[in-house]
């Protein structure tokens, strides 16, 4: 039997409004769960100083907090409007979505979510780079990196221009790889979670898993949290092999993993 085939692209065509509005849902209610319980499970009651693990020892302000969110909903509609836009251009027919998981099974199904998050996290660095350039951090990619101290809500807290060249980085994959709807929920829902994760201020992973074999090649919540506080360094979502090959890890970055890993001593 094949999944669900839940997609507003396929099942309205040449329309914006409804496939823009039932995007934009689906963004904020995935976005809602995974941030919202993020920052009540690390930032509710508001005693972050007293928690062991934090990154930064300083408590963000509930002014930041606001902001965040009120960036993260300009984005969620942001996301919301590209889909209506390539619905209401006809564009849905030369996307490479399908509706049948037997045309391609579900060993492809499976195996189409790490393609994709690859090629994501190429374009993120890419573009994340770019975002950098001084014009470009000025006047959009600031924005972002208002929040030196992130919390969960700082994910998607994206100038309205950022939040469209992210949003083009998942519509380009539609329309190169073979992917099904569902797969592509699956895809941006670990996006999600992975993006809130490395803007949580704490650090989940294991000791020692920044020198670890497999674990130096995936970003952490350390890595992204230095980014943060720096602006410089760690340019990458998932993972850290385009930073590593390209020479843009930070140089100190094992020392502070181990450093943000190091057992709390008793009082």
């Amino acid at each position: 039997m094949d999944a669900p085939q839940f997609t507003p692209l396929l099942t309205y065509q040449g329309q914006f409004l409804v496939p823009a509005l039932l995007l934009a849902g689906l963004f904020a209610v995935r976005y809602l769960v995974l941030a919202g319980l993020a920052f009540a499970f690390w930032y509710w009651p508001w005693r972050t100083r007293e928690r062991a693990g934090k990154l930064q020892r300083a408590a963000p302000s509930w002014r930041q907090v606001a902001r965040e969110i009120g960036w993260s909903a300009v984005a969620v509609l942001v996301f919301g409007a590209i889909t209506g836009l390539i619905s209401a251009a006809g564009l849905v027919p030369h996307t490479r979505l399908y509706r049948e998981i037997a045309q391609f099974g579900w060993a492809y199904f499976w195996l189409s979510i790490p393609v994709m998050l690859v090629l994501h996290d190429t374009w993120f660095y890419w573009t994340h780079r770019l975002m950098h350039h001084p014009a470009l951090f000025r006047y959009v990619h600031r924005v972002h990196h208002l929040s030196t101290n992130p919390t969960p809500w700082t994910a998607y807290a994206f100038h309205p221009v950022e939040s469209i060249v992210q949003g083009l980085g998942v519509v380009a994959i539609v329309f190169v790889v073979p992917v099904h709807p569902l797969a592509v929920i699956v895809f941006q829902t670990l996006s999600t979670a992975v993006n809130v994760y490395g803007h949580s201020g704490y650090e989940l992973y294991p000791r020692g898993w920044a020198a670890h074999r497999f674990g130096r090649w995936l970003n952490t919540s350390v890595a992204h949290n230095t980014h943060h506080a720096t602006a410089r360094h760690n340019y990458g979502l998932y993972f850290l092999a385009w930073d590593r090959w390209m020479g843009t890890i930070d140089p100190a970055y094992a020392a502070r993993y181990a450093q943000a890993r190091a057992p709390v001593a008793p009082a």
